[in-house]
């Protein structure tokens, strides 16, 4: 990630969440986006409903695609299953050729998360935390508190504490809360990745989320829902800067 946002000079990561009834308009649509878009992003994330409308066969030329023009490509899993569903998964993605997935750690480390990052040290592949969403629901249960006296914090701190633990390569935590993000920044330090989806569509302000602490925004829908999504990349891009 960091050579690919480096050598675009971008830290926009595209999220492909389209949605076609027609799977072969679907695929080309996804193509050309990529196509026009490729110059303005640093990485490609793929979405559940872009696997279960192509299959992941043919999700997996996409992530070639992505890889054509050297761009890690994260799978957005979401994994969150016990332990050998989770293995299943895991292995399905990485056979697929994705760089990364997200996860999420509510199943806990033994029987649930311990069997993703095996695969993914094996693999030599990145597991990226949920730690805190982009929808306005998110606070109902991320800022639920836990624990008891002094040991008593937030779930998405004690999300942000396992992803240290467990040696996670990223977290996710919503654009569209910098006051989290800023938060997580200082319970992992500088060099835990935050990725920040929420941009634009959600209300989400990708300068904010950056001063604040995010290394990366996932945009999806503020970019291929436009009329021009090279031309809307472009802008964010260039806002960036």
């Amino acid at each position: 990630m960091r050579e690919s946002a480096e050598r675009t000079q971008s830290k926009i990561v595209l999220a492909l969440d389209l949605q076609n009834n027609d799977r072969l308009i679907l695929l080309q649509q996804c193509s050309e986006i990529l196509e026009g878009v490729a110059k303005y992003i640093c990485a490609v994330k793929i979405n559940r409903q872009l696997v279960l409308a192509l299959g992941l066969p043919t999700v997996s030329q996409i992530v070639r695609n992505a890889h054509e023009r050297s761009l890690p490509a994260i799978m957005d899993a979401k994994l969150n299953d016990v332990g050998h569903t989770n293995s299943f998964m895991m292995e399905s993605y990485v056979h697929a050729g994705f760089d990364a997935i997200i996860a999420s750690p509510i199943t806990g480390w033994e029987g649930g998360m311990d069997s993703v990052f095996e695969i993914a040290r094996k693999e030599d592949k990145g597991v990226i935390l949920l730690t805190y969403m982009s929808n306005p629901g998110a606070e109902q249960f991320y800022s639920m508190m836990t624990g008891f006296g002094e040991g008593r914090r937030s779930i998405f701190e004690t999300f942000a504490l396992m992803a240290i633990e467990w040696r996670a390569d990223g977290l996710v935590v919503g654009a569209t809360r910098p006051d989290i993000i800023m938060r997580v920044r200082s319970l992992v330090g500088p060099s835990m990745e935050i990725y920040s989806p929420g941009v634009g569509a959600q209300g989400g302000d990708g300068k904010k989320a950056l001063e604040t602490g995010a290394n990366y925004l996932i945009v999806g829908r503020t970019i291929y829902g436009s009329k021009s999504p090279r031309d809307a990349a472009r802008r964010l891009y260039e806002s960036l800067k």
